[in-house]
């Protein structure tokens, strides 16, 4: 009896580890994202620089190509670091997004990440302080 226990509990403990994995949706949530340094973000600004800028904008605000620093690319965006990994590697079909896998390592597109992960904190926190500001108006 205590064997079917423990198998059952196995069984449950895997399927609800699977169903939480799949509920995170494509880019796997905020829970995937893994910590860089600021070493990364600093060199990741100027790989962004060199190779996206021209579709993305400086600094990821958005041009010919999507900007990359709200939303869902943003901090707790619905894209993870992962995912954003692959579509910087393997490009997106249909879209004049190409794959970098042949010309960017892989640390040179995680410190992408990194920098893109550290650009929309400071937008994040600049468009807050903004609207921190806008409401101090409506009180004099």
């Amino acid at each position: 009896m205590t064997l079917r226990v423990a198998v059952c509990a196995l069984w449950v403990t895997g399927a609800t580890l699977m169903t939480d994995a799949l509920a995170m949706g494509a880019g796997n949530g905020p829970a995937a994202q893994p910590t860089a340094g600021v070493e990364d973000a600093r060199k990741g600004e100027e790989l962004f620089g060199r190779n996206c800028q021209q579709c993305h904008n400086s600094r990821g605000k958005g041009g010919k190509g999507p900007q990359l620093v709200k939303g869902a690319w943003g901090p707790g965006g619905a894209n993870s670091d992962d995912y954003m990994f692959r579509i910087i590697a393997d490009g997106r079909p249909n879209t004049q997004m190409g794959g970098w896998r042949n010309s960017l390592s892989e640390q040179e597109m995680r410190q992408i990440i990194a920098f893109l992960r550290e650009e929309s904190r400071r937008v994040a926190i600049a468009e807050r302080k903004a609207g921190d500001e806008d409401d101090e108006l409506h009180w004099y």
